[in-house]
């Protein structure tokens, strides 16, 4: 079947190599010392059919697999000879050949070609030789695989993997061997450029586990896509825990790589759709400026892994026994159709992944019950994502919600796992892991911020009140003063340090936590009263004067102004890492201005504005008076910067301050 080519007219001979001229194939591929007789005394000691069929090629990566061997074997004494080759399983050989493009710094793809071995890292200029990994870790025999990831979990926690350099060299047109035979990998194959601060320099957990002996797995339990290579997720697996975990805490990196060297991705359909959407949101969502020349592959790439996880996912019975990685996989798939503005697709997946919590019992104390105190904590971080994701999207697209009440009352319900826990057994249980302490704050910082967004601000929001009647008993007056109020103690809280359930808990305070932290919390806070206000104007709430600052026209104004001013003390990239999300709150905000100005002459753009008493919105950071043309000029600044005005609300904006004659950008 696999014949011998022959170098000099490129025949097949059909004949295998004498047993003086090269050691026999199953050596080769173990790198052992072979007798080159037939059968060689190796083969015969493992039981192997020793074969001499392979052809001369260039030295190709190190690192397979007796498994490898027993798995392509098993191949060939199968009855149908005839099947595609992507019918079978992949093998590791296979998935390493998968190409990687490359970008420099400034987001120019360099030459596919791969003469030369390529580096992990986009910014490394060196790396250590590609086979030390294999020298400096423990070895395990077979069976000993949960032994081998057990005692390599300290070196993953806090670190990220480095997979070999082998795995990215190829040939110039990228050819993947599968069951012996060739195929020229697609360009869908290619991914795109490495985030600037990929892991380098450093042992490659993963790549060790590679070394094992690993149990070979059958064809048919072997669920991940023979198109993508583990190995090529990794980096942006790396992305997730440094730009996005802190934000998105939900996910334990120790466990996680854990997981995969255990080959948890190959066996566990859901859980590798779960991997997959994880590596697509970070691909997509989390770009630094340097990046942006990559975006195109980036999407395209990101597109094929939501594609691989959405298949892994078809079942008839999809949802009757939900599991934490179907919520997640859900979830990660909504972030990416978001930050596409596919909003319809995004409400479906964000909507399917608060079902299937609601199915599980996320929201119910005594579903928690029993539970391991990583996994408790896990389900818990899950459920208060979801529902300050699900009401702020509400907001955003004017939709329904099903986690009903208030998250901050909800998360009273770990005091049901004990009806004498103290503050310092819930500020435990919250702080589970103290190095992710950070991440769970912001988390938590952000469930206070929609405490006040329950269903009955939503049916307002929604139109489903009788408002235009003018006889809404929900939203009035004093319930709007009294949300005003409490978005105000928020605020003053998150910059003391303060937890509204847990008074005596004492967390970082606002000035203390990661930048992107700060701005995906103070921009949510800002952007909240703007919708705060839109309400009241809706509800016709709103005076030309008022005592009180947030029932004014012009508040709208002073929103803007403290987004603004607030905005300008951090670092673009601390706020791109939000994607689209967040050019879509600082339209938001930006459009509550034009129509304060539409609603009343008393607001025009020559109007100057003054600061506000520093308790109306704490921390505003605004000082000194500006005008509402300079403050639209301002906000228009910003919006264009956000990803280089490559997003939706660049245009919008453009298009909203056209409609006011007198408004001229001033040159400079």
């Amino acid at each position: 079947m696999f014949g011998i080519l022959d170098a000099a007219n490129g025949t097949s001979t059909g004949k295998p190599k004498t047993s003086a001229d090269r050691a026999c194939d199953q050596c080769k591929q173990r790198k052992v010392k072979c007798q080159m007789t037939k059968p060689c005394t190796n083969c015969s000691l493992k039981g192997f059919t020793c074969t001499y069929d392979k052809p001369r090629k260039k030295r190709g990566p190190a690192g397979k697999r007796m498994s490898e061997i027993r798995l392509h074997q098993k191949s060939l004494s199968s009855s149908d000879q005839d099947r595609m080759p992507f019918e079978a399983s992949p093998t590791m050989e296979s998935l390493s050949r998968v190409s990687t493009a490359n970008f420099d710094s400034n987001g120019h793809a360099m030459q596919s070609g791969y003469a030369e071995r390529q580096t992990w890292s986009a910014s490394s200029a060196s790396q250590p030789d590609p086979t030390s990994a294999a020298h400096t870790m423990p070895a395990y025999g077979v069976g000993n695989t949960e032994q081998a990831a057990a005692d390599m979990s300290s070196a993953i926690a806090g670190a990220t993997p480095r997979p070999p350099h082998q795995q990215y060299a190829a040939s110039e047109h990228s050819t993947t061997s599968i069951g012996g035979n060739s195929i020229t990998s697609p360009a869908s194959y290619i991914f795109p450029s490495l985030p600037a601060e990929s892991p380098s320099g450093m042992t490659d957990p993963f790549g060790a586990i590679l070394e094992q002996e690993l149990a070979p797995l059958a064809a048919a339990a072997d669920a991940w896509p023979a198109r993508v290579n583990e190995t090529t997720l990794l980096p942006w697996i790396d992305v997730y825990f440094k730009r996005l975990h802190p934000t998105v805490p939900i996910l334990s990196r120790t466990r996680l790589y854990s997981d995969m060297l255990l080959r948890k991705h190959r066996t566990d359909p859901q859980y590798g759709s779960m991997l997959l959407g994880l590596a697509a949101f970070a691909m997509t969502q989390p770009v630094h400026i340097h990046e942006r020349r990559s975006m195109p592959s980036r999407s395209i790439q990101a597109r094929m892994l939501m594609e691989e996880c959405v298949k892994l996912r078809v079942a008839v019975s999809f949802g009757e026994d939900p599991t934490i990685e179907m919520i997640l996989a859900s979830f990660f798939l909504f972030a990416c159709l978001f930050g596409n503005s596919e909003h319809k697709a995004a409400r479906h997946r964000l909507r399917e992944a608060v079902d299937l919590a609601y199915s599980l019992g996320l929201h119910l104390p005594n579903s928690y019950d029993g539970l391991a105190s990583e996994k408790r904590e896990q389900w818990l971080r899950t459920y208060l994502v979801l529902s300050v994701t699900e009401r702020a999207f509400a907001l955003q697209q004017n939709h329904a919600i099903s986690f009903r009440g208030q998250p901050g009352v909800a998360a009273r319900f770990m005091q049901a796992f004990d009806s004498r826990a103290t503050d310092e057994y819930i500020s435990l249980l919250i702080y589970q892991d103290q190095a992710d302490a950070v991440g769970m704050t912001g988390l938590l910082y952000l469930m206070d911020t929609f405490d006040t967004v329950d269903e009955n601000v939503m049916d307002c929001w929604n139109g489903f009140c009788h408002y235009s009647d003018g006889a809404c008993e929900t939203f009035d007056r004093r319930r709007a003063l009294q949300t005003f109020r409490a978005q105000r103690r928020v605020r003053e809280a998150c910059i003391a340090g303060n937890i509204s359930f847990a008074p005596s808990v004492t967390p970082l305070p606002l000035a203390q936590l990661v930048e992107s932290q700060q701005a995906d919390i103070s921009v949510a806070q800002f952007w909240l009263l703007n919708r705060l206000w839109n309400l009241c104007l809706s509800h016709q709430l709103l005076r030309e004067t008022s005592d009180y600052e947030e029932l004014r026209y012009e508040f709208a104004c002073h929103i803007a102004h403290a987004l603004l001013a607030y905005c300008s003390r951090l670092s673009l990239a601390a706020m791109e890492v939000h994607g689209v999300g967040m050019a879509e709150k600082i339209y938001d905000v930006t459009v509550g201005i034009l129509t304060a100005i539409n609603a009343t002459p008393l607001i025009h753009l020559e109007l100057v504005l003054g600061p506000l008493e520093p308790d109306v919105i704490p921390g505003a950071m605004t000082t000194g008076h500006i005008t509402v043309h300079a403050l639209l000029e301002g906000l228009g600044r910003l919006i264009g910067e956000f990803r280089g005005g490559e997003h939706p609300f660049s245009s919008k904006f453009a298009s909203a301050v056209s409609s006011l004659p007198a408004y001229q950008v001033q040159p400079g």
